[in-house]
Protein backbone atom coordinates (compact mmCIF):
# COMPACT_ATOMS: atom_id res chain seq x y z
CA UNK A 1 0.00 0.00 0.00
CA UNK A 2 1.13 3.63 -0.52
CA UNK A 3 0.25 6.00 1.92
CA UNK A 4 0.63 10.02 2.36
CA UNK A 5 1.31 11.17 5.22
CA UNK A 6 0.66 14.37 6.46
CA UNK A 7 2.56 15.82 9.35
CA UNK A 8 4.96 13.35 8.87
CA UNK A 9 7.95 15.18 10.28
CA UNK A 10 6.04 16.03 13.98
CA UNK A 11 6.75 13.97 17.22
CA UNK A 12 4.14 11.51 16.32
CA UNK A 13 4.30 11.61 12.33
CA UNK A 14 7.87 10.04 12.33
CA UNK A 15 6.86 7.03 14.77
CA UNK A 16 3.99 6.44 12.14
CA UNK A 17 5.67 6.95 9.18
CA UNK A 18 8.45 4.26 10.26
CA UNK A 19 5.56 1.96 11.21
CA UNK A 20 4.29 2.51 8.08
CA UNK A 21 7.53 0.97 6.28
CA UNK A 22 7.80 -1.95 9.10
CA UNK A 23 4.67 -2.85 7.67
CA UNK A 24 6.12 -2.93 4.54
CA UNK A 25 4.19 -0.09 3.00
CA UNK A 26 5.52 2.26 0.73
CA UNK A 27 5.73 6.10 2.08
CA UNK A 28 5.20 9.92 0.64
CA UNK A 29 5.87 12.45 3.29
CA UNK A 30 3.90 15.51 2.96
CA UNK A 31 6.31 18.32 4.94
CA UNK A 32 6.34 21.93 4.97
CA UNK A 33 8.55 23.89 2.80
CA UNK A 34 10.73 25.04 5.39
CA UNK A 35 10.76 21.60 7.32
CA UNK A 36 14.19 20.34 7.98
CA UNK A 37 15.28 16.86 7.65
CA UNK A 38 17.68 15.50 9.32
CA UNK A 39 20.00 12.28 8.11
CA UNK A 40 18.40 9.43 9.05
CA UNK A 41 14.66 10.88 10.23
CA UNK A 42 12.70 7.61 9.17
CA UNK A 43 13.87 4.19 9.24
CA UNK A 44 14.14 3.37 5.48
CA UNK A 45 13.32 5.15 1.83
CA UNK A 46 10.21 7.77 1.79
CA UNK A 47 9.36 10.08 -0.69
CA UNK A 48 9.09 13.58 0.36
CA UNK A 49 6.24 16.32 -0.96
CA UNK A 50 6.51 19.82 0.45
CA UNK A 51 3.65 21.88 0.47
CA UNK A 52 1.57 24.35 3.07
CA UNK A 53 -1.89 23.27 3.76
CA UNK A 54 -2.95 26.48 4.09
CA UNK A 55 -1.33 28.19 1.05
CA UNK A 56 -0.10 25.53 -1.34
CA UNK A 57 -2.19 25.25 -4.64
CA UNK A 58 -0.93 22.11 -6.03
CA UNK A 59 -1.91 19.24 -3.39
CA UNK A 60 -3.85 17.56 -5.91
CA UNK A 61 -0.28 16.20 -6.99
CA UNK A 62 0.56 14.47 -3.36
CA UNK A 63 -2.23 11.96 -4.58
CA UNK A 64 -0.76 10.81 -7.05
CA UNK A 65 -0.50 7.09 -7.17
CA UNK A 66 -1.62 7.33 -3.38
CA UNK A 67 -3.54 4.47 -1.61
CA UNK A 68 -4.56 5.62 1.49
CA UNK A 69 -4.05 9.59 3.19
CA UNK A 70 -2.64 9.45 7.01
CA UNK A 71 -3.83 12.70 7.84
CA UNK A 72 -1.66 13.77 11.26
CA UNK A 73 -0.82 17.78 10.58
CA UNK A 74 -2.72 19.81 12.98
CA UNK A 75 -1.66 23.29 14.51
CA UNK A 76 -0.62 23.28 17.85
CA UNK A 77 0.78 26.79 19.07
CA UNK A 78 -0.35 29.97 18.19
CA UNK A 79 -3.63 31.59 18.95
CA UNK A 80 -6.69 30.24 18.00
CA UNK A 81 -7.26 31.80 15.10
CA UNK A 82 -4.06 30.27 13.59
CA UNK A 83 -4.49 27.05 14.96
CA UNK A 84 -8.28 26.98 13.53
CA UNK A 85 -7.47 28.16 10.00
CA UNK A 86 -4.22 25.64 9.72
CA UNK A 87 -6.00 22.61 10.93
CA UNK A 88 -10.02 23.25 10.15
CA UNK A 89 -8.61 25.25 7.09
CA UNK A 90 -5.86 23.37 5.87
CA UNK A 91 -7.82 19.96 6.46
CA UNK A 92 -10.39 21.47 3.99
CA UNK A 93 -8.31 22.37 1.34
CA UNK A 94 -6.15 19.30 1.37
CA UNK A 95 -9.72 16.78 1.32
CA UNK A 96 -10.68 18.92 -1.74
CA UNK A 97 -7.73 18.15 -3.34
CA UNK A 98 -8.39 13.96 -2.30
CA UNK A 99 -11.31 14.25 -3.71
CA UNK A 100 -9.94 15.16 -7.29
CA UNK A 101 -7.72 12.15 -7.00
CA UNK A 102 -8.66 8.13 -7.15
CA UNK A 103 -7.40 8.24 -3.74
CA UNK A 104 -10.79 6.32 -1.53
CA UNK A 105 -9.32 6.14 2.29
CA UNK A 106 -8.60 8.21 4.80
CA UNK A 107 -7.36 7.67 8.45
CA UNK A 108 -7.68 10.64 10.46
CA UNK A 109 -6.18 12.02 13.72
CA UNK A 110 -8.44 13.53 16.05
CA UNK A 111 -7.85 14.03 19.30
CA UNK A 112 -9.84 12.61 22.51
CA UNK A 113 -10.36 16.29 23.67
CA UNK A 114 -13.77 16.16 21.37
CA UNK A 115 -15.19 14.30 24.44
CA UNK A 116 -16.92 16.13 26.66
CA UNK A 117 -15.48 15.39 30.19
CA UNK A 118 -17.79 17.37 31.99
CA UNK A 119 -20.77 14.81 30.79
CA UNK A 120 -18.51 11.95 31.33
CA UNK A 121 -19.25 9.15 33.70
CA UNK A 122 -16.87 6.01 35.05
CA UNK A 123 -15.37 5.23 31.87
CA UNK A 124 -14.47 7.44 28.85
CA UNK A 125 -15.25 5.38 25.45
CA UNK A 126 -16.28 5.76 22.29
CA UNK A 127 -19.71 6.34 23.33
CA UNK A 128 -18.77 8.97 25.44
CA UNK A 129 -21.02 12.43 24.62
CA UNK A 130 -18.83 14.98 22.83
CA UNK A 131 -19.27 18.72 22.91
CA UNK A 132 -21.69 20.25 21.46
CA UNK A 133 -22.41 24.36 20.04
CA UNK A 134 -21.52 26.91 21.80
CA UNK A 135 -20.14 24.55 25.16
CA UNK A 136 -17.70 23.99 22.99
CA UNK A 137 -16.35 27.66 22.41
CA UNK A 138 -15.36 27.20 26.45
CA UNK A 139 -12.60 25.15 25.32
CA UNK A 140 -9.19 26.14 24.06
CA UNK A 141 -8.02 26.79 20.44
CA UNK A 142 -6.97 23.39 20.47
CA UNK A 143 -9.90 21.21 21.24
CA UNK A 144 -12.37 23.27 18.76
CA UNK A 145 -9.89 22.86 15.93
CA UNK A 146 -9.95 19.21 16.30
CA UNK A 147 -13.74 19.17 16.92
CA UNK A 148 -14.53 21.14 13.51
CA UNK A 149 -11.49 19.15 11.68
CA UNK A 150 -13.22 15.44 12.61
CA UNK A 151 -16.64 17.08 11.76
CA UNK A 152 -15.86 18.37 8.14
CA UNK A 153 -13.84 15.07 7.60
CA UNK A 154 -16.85 13.19 8.27
CA UNK A 155 -18.85 15.30 6.32
CA UNK A 156 -16.75 15.50 2.81
CA UNK A 157 -16.18 11.33 3.22
CA UNK A 158 -20.35 10.98 3.83
CA UNK A 159 -20.30 13.16 0.68
CA UNK A 160 -17.48 10.96 -1.39
CA UNK A 161 -18.21 7.48 -0.19
CA UNK A 162 -14.63 7.29 1.13
CA UNK A 163 -13.40 4.49 3.35
CA UNK A 164 -12.72 6.96 7.02
CA UNK A 165 -11.29 5.54 10.11
CA UNK A 166 -10.99 8.16 13.01
CA UNK A 167 -8.07 7.46 15.75
CA UNK A 168 -8.79 9.87 18.98
CA UNK A 169 -5.66 9.33 20.88
CA UNK A 170 -5.19 10.24 24.51
CA UNK A 171 -1.64 11.78 26.13
CA UNK A 172 0.66 11.12 23.47
CA UNK A 173 3.88 10.64 25.25
CA UNK A 174 7.75 9.94 24.75
CA UNK A 175 11.51 11.51 24.54
CA UNK A 176 11.28 14.73 25.40
CA UNK A 177 7.23 14.70 25.49
CA UNK A 178 6.44 13.60 28.68
CA UNK A 179 5.31 16.48 30.76
CA UNK A 180 2.12 16.77 30.52
CA UNK A 181 -0.85 19.70 31.32
CA UNK A 182 -2.45 16.83 33.61
CA UNK A 183 0.56 16.64 36.28
CA UNK A 184 -0.80 19.84 37.93
CA UNK A 185 0.88 22.99 38.60
CA UNK A 186 4.04 24.01 39.61
CA UNK A 187 4.81 26.07 42.14
CA UNK A 188 8.50 26.84 42.43
CA UNK A 189 10.59 23.28 43.83
CA UNK A 190 6.53 22.77 44.64
CA UNK A 191 4.12 20.47 42.39
CA UNK A 192 0.23 20.63 42.77
CA UNK A 193 -0.85 17.26 41.78
CA UNK A 194 -4.51 17.52 41.83
CA UNK A 195 -6.55 14.30 42.23
CA UNK A 196 -3.12 12.20 42.61
CA UNK A 197 -5.02 8.96 41.96
CA UNK A 198 -6.26 10.04 38.65
CA UNK A 199 -5.68 7.96 35.48
CA UNK A 200 -3.88 9.55 32.83
CA UNK A 201 -5.48 8.78 29.04
CA UNK A 202 -1.85 7.69 27.94
CA UNK A 203 -0.48 6.39 24.60
CA UNK A 204 3.24 6.17 23.90
CA UNK A 205 4.29 7.75 20.48
CA UNK A 206 5.72 4.04 19.19
CA UNK A 207 2.34 2.70 20.48
CA UNK A 208 0.00 5.16 19.32
CA UNK A 209 2.06 4.81 15.92
CA UNK A 210 1.95 0.90 15.88
CA UNK A 211 -1.78 1.54 15.78
CA UNK A 212 -2.34 3.88 12.94
CA UNK A 213 -0.30 1.52 10.50
CA UNK A 214 -2.48 -1.22 11.73
CA UNK A 215 -5.42 0.48 11.04
CA UNK A 216 -4.07 1.80 7.65
CA UNK A 217 -4.22 -1.50 5.87
CA UNK A 218 -6.61 -3.56 8.07
CA UNK A 219 -10.37 -3.48 6.28
CA UNK A 220 -11.77 -4.22 9.75
CA UNK A 221 -11.23 -0.61 10.26
CA UNK A 222 -13.35 0.85 7.68
CA UNK A 223 -15.81 3.58 8.83
CA UNK A 224 -14.47 2.71 12.59
CA UNK A 225 -14.22 5.81 14.95
CA UNK A 226 -11.56 4.13 17.80
CA UNK A 227 -9.68 5.49 21.34
CA UNK A 228 -6.64 5.10 21.36
CA UNK A 229 -4.74 4.13 25.22
CA UNK A 230 -2.37 1.90 25.99
CA UNK A 231 -4.65 0.80 29.08
CA UNK A 232 -7.02 2.12 31.54
CA UNK A 233 -4.51 4.72 32.39
CA UNK A 234 -1.30 5.33 34.25
CA UNK A 235 -2.52 7.00 37.73
CA UNK A 236 -1.18 11.04 38.25
CA UNK A 237 0.67 10.58 41.29
CA UNK A 238 3.45 7.66 40.35
CA UNK A 239 3.58 8.91 36.79
CA UNK A 240 4.55 12.18 38.24
CA UNK A 241 7.36 10.40 40.33
CA UNK A 242 8.72 8.53 37.23
CA UNK A 243 9.15 12.06 35.07
CA UNK A 244 10.66 13.52 37.74
CA UNK A 245 13.19 10.77 38.51
CA UNK A 246 13.66 10.52 34.56
CA UNK A 247 14.20 13.90 33.98
CA UNK A 248 16.60 14.85 37.13
CA UNK A 249 13.69 17.21 38.52
CA UNK A 250 13.73 18.01 42.31
CA UNK A 251 9.94 19.06 42.97
CA UNK A 252 8.09 18.19 46.11
CA UNK A 253 4.46 16.93 45.41
CA UNK A 254 1.80 18.59 47.02
CA UNK A 255 -1.71 16.27 46.49
CA UNK A 256 -4.80 17.97 46.13
CA UNK A 257 -7.95 17.18 46.10
CA UNK A 258 -9.80 17.01 42.85
CA UNK A 259 -13.70 18.28 44.40
CA UNK A 260 -12.30 20.50 46.20
CA UNK A 261 -10.16 22.02 43.23
CA UNK A 262 -12.67 21.95 41.00
CA UNK A 263 -15.09 23.65 43.10
CA UNK A 264 -12.91 26.28 43.59
CA UNK A 265 -11.98 26.61 39.47
CA UNK A 266 -16.10 26.84 39.19
CA UNK A 267 -16.03 29.92 42.10
CA UNK A 268 -13.59 31.63 40.20
CA UNK A 269 -14.83 31.08 36.98
CA UNK A 270 -18.21 32.29 38.13
CA UNK A 271 -17.20 35.75 39.72
CA UNK A 272 -13.61 36.61 39.45
CA UNK A 273 -12.97 35.26 35.77
CA UNK A 274 -16.95 35.74 34.97
CA UNK A 275 -16.18 38.58 31.96
CA UNK A 276 -12.66 37.72 31.35
CA UNK A 277 -12.17 36.54 27.51
CA UNK A 278 -8.34 35.40 28.52
CA UNK A 279 -8.31 33.00 31.37
CA UNK A 280 -5.95 30.15 31.32
CA UNK A 281 -6.54 26.54 30.96
CA UNK A 282 -6.70 25.47 34.48
CA UNK A 283 -8.96 27.99 35.52
CA UNK A 284 -11.71 27.24 33.17
CA UNK A 285 -13.98 23.95 34.43
CA UNK A 286 -14.56 22.38 31.31
CA UNK A 287 -10.82 22.54 30.56
CA UNK A 288 -9.79 21.45 34.15
CA UNK A 289 -12.00 18.59 33.94
CA UNK A 290 -10.43 17.12 30.96
CA UNK A 291 -7.05 17.39 32.59
CA UNK A 292 -7.88 15.69 36.16
CA UNK A 293 -11.59 14.26 36.03
CA UNK A 294 -11.10 10.88 37.63
CA UNK A 295 -12.47 8.61 34.49
CA UNK A 296 -10.93 5.01 33.48
CA UNK A 297 -10.61 5.10 29.69
CA UNK A 298 -11.24 2.30 27.40
CA UNK A 299 -9.57 1.36 23.95
CA UNK A 300 -11.54 -2.21 24.26
CA UNK A 301 -13.13 -1.63 20.50
CA UNK A 302 -9.17 -1.76 19.18
CA UNK A 303 -8.74 -4.74 20.89
CA UNK A 304 -11.73 -6.52 20.49
CA UNK A 305 -12.17 -5.34 16.56
CA UNK A 306 -8.77 -5.72 16.04
CA UNK A 307 -6.86 -7.34 18.21
CA UNK A 308 -4.76 -5.12 18.58
CA UNK A 309 -2.49 -4.80 21.76
CA UNK A 310 0.01 -2.34 22.50
CA UNK A 311 3.60 -3.45 21.50
CA UNK A 312 5.10 -1.70 24.05
CA UNK A 313 4.50 -1.90 28.09
CA UNK A 314 4.92 1.01 30.59
CA UNK A 315 7.86 -0.40 31.98
CA UNK A 316 9.76 -0.26 27.95
CA UNK A 317 8.20 2.42 27.58
CA UNK A 318 9.88 4.76 30.68
CA UNK A 319 13.12 3.22 29.03
CA UNK A 320 12.64 4.50 25.62
CA UNK A 321 11.48 7.95 27.28
CA UNK A 322 14.36 8.62 29.52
Amino acid sequence: MRALVTGAGGFLGQHVVDSLLARGHQVRAMLRPAAKISEGQWKGDVEVFRADLRTSRELERAFDDIDVLVHLAAQVTGGEDLQFAASVGGTERLLDAMSRSSCRKLVLASSCSVYNFSAARGILDEDSPLHEIPALYKRGGYTIAKWWQERITRRMAEKQGWDLTVLRPGFIWGRDHADLCALGQQLGKLQLVIGPSTRLPLTHVENCADFFALVTSDPRASGQTYNVFDGPGERIWPYLADYLKGTGNSRLRIPVPYALSLTVVRLADATVFRKATKVPGILIPDTFQSWFKPLDFSAKRAREQLGWVPPLDYQECLKRTY
